[in-house]
């Protein structure tokens, strides 16, 4: 198959992977962009969600927890404590269909609450990583929003490298988001009687 045909081919599967989950979960609409400047890649995620800012909090938090909901994460756990922040080791893997990588990032994340998260790595595999997630509090809810500029120690496959990264990122946002909802839902649930 030639390499436009494997482009069109990817292109159509994460098109169909996307309507399907769609499908399978209402969830509010997710506005979601990556793009390039140099050798960085840009990522910018926002989501409008009715709940308390405390739980996307609680969530966005629970950096030992990830691994339990987002995709392709092993590992993650907090090395230690430090007046600058909480360093966390994470490793798992990047991929779809053909290609995969294998990731592992030390992250120095530094937390402002309750509405502002900011993780820089500080090893591991890309040579410079920074994220930020920012809660903007909104009448019943709140918006989770998010930016990233990436600099992977890895090449991505031409052609279909900027599709992958947008869907698996996408993705693991959109996981991030389900595991917020999911856990509102389980704290607006009664109590059962004993």
């Amino acid at each position: 198959m030639s390499r436009a045909g494997v482009a069109a081919l990817f292109f159509i599967l994460v098109q169909w992977g996307a309507g399907a989950a769609q499908a399978q979960v209402a969830r509010p609409e997710i506005a979601f962009s990556v793009s390039l400047e140099g050798e960085f890649i840009l990522v910018e995620a926002h989501v409008d969600l009715p709940v308390a800012p405390s739980m996307a909090w609680a969530v966005l938090t629970d950096y030992e927890g990830y691994p339990r909901f987002i995709t392709g994460m092993r590992e993650s756990r907090v090395v230690s404590r430090v007046p600058e922040g909480v360093v966390v080791d994470q490793k798992g893997s990047f991929g779809f269909l053909f290609f995969s990588q294998a990731i592992e990032v030390r992250a120095l994340i530094t937390e402002y609450p309750n509405n502002l998260i900011v993780s820089r790595t500080i090893g591991g595999s890309f040579r410079d990583s920074l994220g930020r997630y920012e809660l903007l509090p909104l009448d019943g809810g709140v918006r989770v929003d998010y930016t990233g500029r990436l600099l992977p120690e890895f090449s991505l496959p031409p052609l279909i490298g900027m599709g992958i990264v947008h869907y698996i990122l996408q993705r693991n946002f959109t996981e991030v988001v389900d595991e917020i909802l999911r856990r509102d839902a389980l704290a607006r649930q009664p109590a059962k009687p004993e």
